[in-house]
């Protein structure tokens, strides 16, 4: 019987899926604020409800179920958005998944995972907090006694950090 995902590991997988999440709330709302604001909302449910996935090789899909119905729920509650047929958002999964099956991604995680084992445990441990904690980017600010905007400053930094070591590694600048 397979085991329940960490939280260590479900933090690795929502920064592994990041960009094809965000894409997917992009394409469904054509709005990068209000992607960016869906992405921190289902990266917070993916947390809290980590423990219902079993198998990591269903990450993906099962994210972008629960970001397809917090569009769905964004949709209901503003009535300025027009509605999107529910058949368009099937049909962007599954586009969605066909281009992450022909995207090799494995030595990208391979190179993420590494990048991030290699964080300074400070940054590791902001970034734990930031996706697994329910409190938001507040509760963190709070903790790390700065301000929200300090905060993001630090998060945009350590994405940036994790980017470029990924690129190092995939262009074969780091070998260790």
């Amino acid at each position: 019987m397979s085991q329940a995902i960490s939280q260590e590991r479900g933090v690795r997988l929502l920064m592994q899926h990041h960009t094809a999440l965000y894409s997917y709330l992009l394409a469904s709302v054509r709005n990068h604020s209000m992607a960016e604001e869906l992405l921190q909302d289902v990266s917070v449910a993916v947390m809290e409800s980590l423990s219902q996935l079993r198998d990591e090789q269903g990450f993906l899909p099962w994210a972008r179920e629960i970001a397809r119905r917090r569009v769905l729920a964004c949709r209901r509650e503003s009535r300025r958005m027009q509605a999107v047929d529910p058949e368009l958002m099937v049909a962007l999964a599954e586009a969605a998944d066909r281009v992450e099956r022909q995207t090799p991604t494995s030595r990208t995680q391979d190179a993420l995972r590494q990048c991030l084992d290699a964080l300074p445990s400070q940054s590791r441990l902001i970034v734990l907090q930031r996706y697994r904690d329910a409190g938001g980017i507040e509760v963190l600010a709070k903790r790390l006694q700065r301000s929200v905007q300090a905060v993001y400053a630090i998060l945009k930094r350590i994405k940036k950090g994790l980017r470029d070591c990924v690129e190092r590694r995939l262009t074969g600048e780091v070998r260790a």
